[in-house]
């Protein structure tokens, strides 16, 4: 079977009462900044390309992730060798999306060792890190079948979740459930972990677990995309006749795959505009339909 590579949308979210700037407008500031002003931690903002579409204005963004270790050169008939590289260079893994300001859309061509969208927004959150007078909270969450998404929002309680993830997802969920969870496991030294949280004991019903707080943690692990193998919530239904409407979250996320050899590739690398070829044939082919 030939490689696949993956196209998957979010829509991106943030409080208004606090962070008074979209997204866009960040975008922009970031567009005005040289490149070696733009590194926030191992992450840089590379390309950032402001055009139309079909009539749409998108950002075309190219994020980079540094990375301090990388392969090596390999001949069929000789041993691998390093790649030289000067004193201040490294490896580099890149990571395209598309952002659409008037549906708040993210498209992200999915790298699992590039920048993740979660990172993404941390990111632009730390548009002028230290000014406390610039505080952003933008946050991407997994667009859902919204027929699925319809039957989530019409549980009356939740009544279990079963998660499987790495430590950095539960670090990162932005919940204090998910931060307790790895605080706790840490001293294990896990690199995965499955947690099942139950309001009920086996085969009874009609407790469910606290509303607001599961919502988040649910929320924060769908963003950690390949970070999360399994995501599964159970409760109560009027649809269920009864019963428990088990939802497999994971398994509803909007995406569309694509064949690697449309990428085009040159010197070894998929190249920029045939990644974003890929972004902007998904964001005409959901444009109308989502």
């Amino acid at each position: 079977m030939a490689k696949q590579v993956t196209v998957n949308i979010f829509d991106v979210e943030w409080d208004e009462r606090t962070t008074v700037q979209k997204l866009s407008d960040t975008l922009d500031e970031f567009k005005l900044l040289p490149l070696e002003k733009r590194w926030r931690d191992d992450v840089r903002l590379e390309h950032i390309e402001v055009g139309e579409f079909d009539g749409t204005r998108l950002y075309k963004l190219d994020f980079v992730k540094r990375r301090d270790i990388g392969p090596g050169r390999l001949a069929s008939g000789s041993p691998i060798k390093a790649i030289q590289m000067a004193m201040d260079e490294d490896f580099g893994e890149e990571t395209a999306a598309i952002y659409v300001p008037h549906k708040k859309w993210l498209l992200v061509l999915h790298n699992v060792a590039g920048v993740g969208p979660s990172r993404m927004m941390a990111y632009c959150n730390a548009l002028d890190p230290g000014n406390a007078d610039r505080h952003f909270n933008y946050a991407a969450n997994p667009k859902l079948d919204p027929a699925v998404m319809k039957r989530l929002k019409g549980m009356t309680g939740i009544s279990s979740i079963d998660v499987t993830a790495t430590m950095d997802a539960f670090q990162d969920a932005d919940a204090d459930s998910g931060m307790d969870i790895a605080r706790a496991t840490r001293v294990a030294k896990p690199k995965r972990i499955s947690l099942q949280l139950m309001a009920n004991e086996s085969r009874k019903r009609g407790s469910f677990l606290e509303n607001v707080r599961i919502k988040k943690f649910i929320d924060g692990m769908l963003r950690h995309g390949e970070d999360v193998t399994k995501l599964q919530v159970s409760g109560e239904s009027p649809e269920a006749d009864g019963k428990d409407l088990v939802i497999d979250l994971l398994h509803h996320k909007v995406k569309r795959k694509f064949s690697a050899d449309e990428l085009d590739v040159v010197e070894h690398r998929y190249t920029r505009k045939s990644r974003l070829g890929l972004l902007e044939r998904s964001y005409h082919g959901w444009r109308n339909t989502l």
